[in-house]
């Protein structure tokens, strides 16, 4: 009679996604919304300086990401109400705060957010940035940071 004994050794995370116990670590958690940068830049706080970082003009603005270490997320970030005057002129102003939830992945060191309008970011230590590169009515970059 053969019997075969087979051994399978676990991964630090204990899991299939390849993510580590210490990267979960290190990239789970609350981060804020630090810039939100368009073009061309905007002076729609009237203070007489414009400014491509809509965060500098628009105190309503607001945003957040919480990824979780089971690989879930929930974005939180305001509706901007963006129209267009003239040349390069917009009327931008806070709407309401909308909700994704779903799921997160790490590809390549980058933070790919599943369902909704999550997208992909760059991970760069403790930030987290989105680039679109697109001018207004859209959005340059979104960048977030780890509380």
């Amino acid at each position: 009679m053969l019997f075969l004994g087979v051994s399978c050794s676990d991964d630090s995370s204990g899991d299939d996604t390849g993510i580590s116990q210490e990267q979960l670590d290190e990239i789970t958690g609350l981060y804020n919304l630090t810039e939100y940068v368009v073009s061309p830049a905007q002076d729609i706080n009237l203070d007489q300086v414009s400014s491509e970082n809509l965060m500098d003009e628009l105190p309503c603005l607001s945003g957040s990401i919480i990824l979780r270490d089971d690989l879930s997320y929930s974005l939180f970030q305001m509706q901007l109400n963006i129209s267009f005057i003239t040349g390069p002129l917009y009327a931008i102003s806070c709407s309401y705060t909308t909700t994704t939830s779903g799921f997160w992945e790490l590809v390549n060191n980058q933070i790919v957010l599943s369902q909704g309008e999550g997208g992909t970011y760059s991970l760069n230590g403790t930030t987290l940035t989105r680039t679109e590169g697109n001018n207004l009515p859209e959005f340059q970059r979104w960048v977030f940071e780890k509380q």
